[in-house]
């Protein structure tokens, strides 16, 4: 097992050090933006005739507002979740396009645990992803000399990978379903990736509006954000099982469809 988990790493290690880069630019970039930004709604605030939304004084005051709206409710959402369906990537389908599948399935090893395997590592490598995220913001809000709630942080982590691992196991689905490491790839993003940026920007500027809609029962990226103070009674649960049951059928799709595959 330790071999095949191995290889997946291998396989992905690539795709994980951009991850790593990609987070720690979006992290650093939010964080430099505080004092500008916070400036900038701090006048408009002020100003009878500027813009007046219902979460400037929490943009203005609350430091922890802040990260929550700019990491976990947009950007490092987007960007862990893209790194997510990449990681799920790869596998027995590309090891057919290189010729080697047969030796690997030559191996007293069977389909599905490759298949876990290969979802173990990508899981995994989501958990660090989103956890250098916090090393991050950690250091950049020391240098700026901001604090805010490294418990709200975690949470907010697990949460979004509590939700995330929907991501995993549609992208490994769509590999599994769509050979081809540029097919699968661009229909996983028009097929999921379209319509979640589309949502989350919807409903995001429905809620500054103070609006409601039917839409937002559809709203996944809001569920892996969750409000900005999360505790046990404020986390989607309801989300959360609707989302492990989706998984846990994609899963069980992948597995069959994988075992008939001809290779």
């Amino acid at each position: 097992m330790r071999m095949l988990l191995y290889k997946a790493w291998i396989e992905t290690r690539v795709r994980f050090a951009s991850g790593l880069i990609a987070v720690a630019i979006v992290c650093i970039f939010q964080i430099e933006q505080h004092a500008w930004l916070v400036a900038m709604w701090a006048r408009e605030w002020a100003d009878p005739k500027g813009y007046h939304f219902s979460w400037m004084p929490l943009g203005i005051h609350e430091y922890g507002w802040y990260l929550w709206h700019y990491l976990y409710d947009n950007y490092l959402q987007q960007v862990w979740a893209l790194f997510a369906i990449l990681f799920a990537f790869g596998g027995l389908i590309r090891e057919r396009s290189g010729g080697t599948v047969l030796f690997s399935l030559g191996l007293p090893v069977s389909r599905r645990r490759w298949l876990f395997s290969r979802l173990a590592v990508a899981l995994l490598e989501s958990i660090a992803l989103s956890m250098f995220a916090i090393v991050v913001v950690v250091i950049g809000s020391a240098i700026i000399h901001q604090t805010f709630s490294l418990q709200q942080m975690l949470l907010h982590t697990a949460l979004m990978i509590a939700a995330g691992v929907f991501l995993i196991a549609f992208g490994n689905l769509c590999y599994t379903l769509f050979p081809g490491n540029y097919l699968s790839l661009v229909l996983t993003l028009v097929l999921l990736g379209a319509p979640y940026l589309w949502l989350q920007t919807y409903m995001q500027h429905m809620r500054y509006l103070g609006r409601s809609t039917w839409l937002g029962y559809f709203d996944f990226a809001h569920a892996m954000a969750g409000p900005w103070q999360l505790n046990w009674s404020s986390a989607p649960w309801l989300t959360l099982l609707l989302t492990w049951t989706l998984t846990a059928a994609l899963l069980a799709v992948t597995v069959v469809h994988g075992d008939r595959i001809d290779y």
